[in-house]
């Protein structure tokens, strides 16, 4: 095996049977290079594990100015706000963005998916974005396929690259991770607070790594607080406004009891207060209700809906600020610390609750004056 430093573009020409210049086309993507010679460059460069270090990328590609953000659903209002966040951040770092929308799973306009995410891995290759960030999609799963792994491994072969998510082992790249369940576990304890011990959970969707980080934290804090766990207060669906209405459906026709319910996010929390609606609750008087994620827009629901605050803005700022760094070669630690906060509204059927937004140290501060 030869060392790392001794394996440079000339020797990936040489392995492959090609130009120095055919190398290059294939890294940068500039010039179209035959399927034959393609695939050779290709297995050369997988074989000794060859990445372009920061000098030989300046030489073999030019500077776009240009970050690749793939996401899966950009009508998601979480993908939707990340974006905003993030384009916002590049914007001031002086580089615009190229969009790859890539319907994993389908979207919430029932489009269905028609491309594998690899084909955006290579669409920004060729486009010779200076950097991708990754968000969401097939890396959100517990488990991932396969030829995605290797499609990712490419990717990062190629790029530098920054996923929000759970570390793949062996694929390079930078993830970061930031759900703790902590939001969650703040939300029960408030609910108890309250005076409520039968919490249901709805929404998400099994298999995927922030619906399990979440149940598990629920599961925690009621054993925490010795409240007995129930399976059957839990009810999986979705993360979308029709998946909030199905899954409280199916909690109510299951006839168990319950006071207070905590949604994935504020689209599932709508659809489950509209089902109560159409039933004959409302909310707070007949429910609680605290959502695990707030979107734009919760302070102005019927009934204002506490949440938790996730601070997407900072995840986006710090994926960002990583990503710039990995192009620019420049290696820091990642801060990955992100405090969620419970604000809270009206949902929750509190004296407190108003226009104001009050963070749970506020209530707490409040009730003991």
């Amino acid at each position: 095996m030869r060392k790392k430093e001794e394996v440079n573009i000339s020797l990936i020409a040489k392995e492959s049977g090609v130009s120095i210049a055919t190398v290059s086309r294939v890294l940068n993507g500039t010039v179209p290079v035959s399927a034959d010679k393609r695939q050779r460059v290709e297995a050369a460069i997988e074989k000794y594990h060859f990445t372009p270090n920061s000098l030989a990328r300046s030489l073999i590609r030019k500077e776009t100015k240009t970050l690749g953000v793939i996401l899966p659903d950009i009508s998601n209002p979480y993908f939707a706000s990340m974006f905003m966040e993030i384009e916002r951040n590049a914007l001031a770092e002086g580089y615009s963005l190229f969009l790859c929308n890539t319907l994993y799973g389908g979207s919430s306009h029932g489009i269905p998916n028609t491309r594998k995410e690899a084909y955006f891995f290579d669409l920004m290759i060729d486009k010779q974005a200076d950097g991708v960030l990754i968000i969401g999609g097939q890396v959100d799963m517990l488990s991932v396929e396969e030829d995605y792994r290797l499609a990712l491994k490419k990717l990062c072969d190629r790029l530098p690259v920054v996923i929000v998510g759970k570390e793949i082992p062996d694929v390079g790249g930078i993830f970061i991770q930031n759900e703790t369940g902590f939001g969650v576990s703040s939300a029960v304890n408030y609910l108890h607070l309250l005076g409520h011990n039968r919490i249901a959970f709805v929404g998400g969707q099994p298999g995927v790594t922030i619906t399990k980080i979440r149940l598990d934290a629920y599961r925690n804090v009621l054993e925490e607080l010795g409240i007995p766990f129930d399976e059957q207060l839990i009810v999986l669906s979705d993360y979308y406004v029709d998946a909030g209405y199905s899954a409280m459906e199916r909690l109510l026709k299951s006839n168990v009891d319950f006071t207070a319910f905590i949604s994935m996010n504020d689209s599932v929390a709508l659809g489950a207060i509209r089902c109560l609606a159409d039933h004959g609750y409302c909310v707070p008087q007949d429910m609680a209700v605290i959502s695990c994620d707030q979107f734009a827009g919760a302070a102005y629901q019927t009934p204002r809906l506490t949440g938790i605050n996730q601070h997407h803005e900072t995840l986006a700022d710090i994926v960002v600020h990583t990503l710039v760094n990995a192009i620019n070669d420049i290696h820091e630690p990642v801060s990955r610390i992100i405090t969620p906060e419970l604000i809270i509204r009206e949902s929750c059927g509190t004296a407190l609750a108003s226009k104001t937004h009050f963070g749970i140290n506020a209530i707490q501060a409040n009730r003991q004056k």
